[in-house]
């Protein structure tokens, strides 16, 4: 079965990061590593456990966009199960409502940006809100053609 491969935008939700296969066996071998060394020199070896503390906490939180679900922290969003998308441009938002559960709600302000002025802040995150907007409008689409999308 071929892996399913998944856009990933930065966003800062309340879930859980997104930590990979690569960073949990480098917390696991820095854990074991730092266990390990305070057992043979105490003292010294004890300041070793906080490198997979710092590692674990250091991780992104991530919108991964699917061909066919969203994970947005603990959130698990089916295109095929959204029967309502309302779209704000003025306000920079994106509600997806399901058949059960709140809505999802996507909100540009939330978006990083590596930009150092103000317009240069703005444009950013519009664009990227934008973009990922309407990749997550397309795949429902394709999912359930009939969902009705309101621009409000």
């Amino acid at each position: 079965m071929a892996t399913t491969e998944f856009s990933l935008f930065k966003y800062p939700h309340s879930g859980r990061p997104l930590i990979t296969p690569l960073r949990r066996g480098f917390i696991y071998a820095s854990l074991a590593a730092g266990v390990l060394a305070s057992i043979v020199v105490f003292p010294f070896g004890a300041v070793l456990l906080l490198v997979p503390l710092v590692t674990r906490l250091s991780a992104h939180r991530y919108l991964q966009v699917g061909p066919r679900y969203l994970l947005c922290g603990d959130t698990i969003v089916y295109y095929g199960n959204v029967r309502r998308m309302v779209l704000s441009r003025s306000v920079g938002t994106l509600a997806l409502h399901c058949a059960s559960g709140p809505p999802l709600l996507l909100a540009r302000d939330k978006f990083p940006t590596n930009a150092s002025k103000a317009d240069k802040i703005t444009k950013n995150k519009a664009d990227k809100f934008a973009k990922t907007s309407a990749r997550i409008i397309e795949r429902v689409l394709h999912a359930a053609p009939g969902t009705p999308l309101e621009e409000a």
